[in-house]
């Protein structure tokens, strides 16, 4: 089974790789050989991107044989190559988070312009988008501020007082609110 394994894994067909080092650790879980059949199915759920199959593997590879090099090696690139992943879904979502933020801030920016040429319904929309786009970001303490001067000059001042106390809630060192 394992050089039916190796055969499939130099095809690149890895599911087919993947069954026959199956079959060889269901026909040898515990033998001679058994840590090579763990560290090559190892391999296979590598390519398959089922990385902490394959971790695990490795780790009863090693548990089979604790000289078996390649199983460690091997264990080191998954754990280094999970560690990279984790670093680019942070940049990622770091990346994303700034985006949103500075959408948000535009739409504060077009508000302000409104409220500078007394179009305060206009504004007022532009604040709702801030709001909406970013409502717990760093900045909603301002959307909030900005949102509740609109109201006021709208002649709606419940809706003020509420925007106030929600820019309050958001930074309490806001002295604009």
């Amino acid at each position: 089974y394992k050089d039916s394994g190796n055969a499939f894994m130099k095809d690149k067909n890895f599911e087919e790789a993947l069954y026959e080092y199956n079959l060889a650790i269901e026909t040898s879980a515990d033998g001679p050989n058994s840590h090579i059949y763990y560290s090559n199915r190892a391999a296979a759920y590598c390519y398959l991107g089922q990385y902490s199959e394959a971790a695990g593997d490795c780790l009863s590879s090693i548990e089979l044989n604790d000289s078996y090099d390649k199983a460690r090696t091997l264990l080191v690139k998954i754990r280094d190559d999970e560690k990279k992943v984790l670093a680019e879904d942070k940049e990622a979502k770091r990346r994303e988070a700034e985006d949103i933020i500075r959408q948000a801030d535009e739409y504060k920016d077009s508000g302000n312009a409104f409220m500078k040429d007394k179009n305060f319904e206009e504004a007022l929309y532009e604040y709702n988008l801030a709001i909406e786009t970013s409502a717990d970001g760093p900045n909603s303490h301002i959307y909030y501020s900005n949102r509740a001067a609109a109201y006021c000059y709208l002649g709606q001042y419940s809706e003020a007082a509420g925007d106030c106390l929600s820019s309050i809630e958001s930074n309490d060192s806001y002295e604009k609110a």
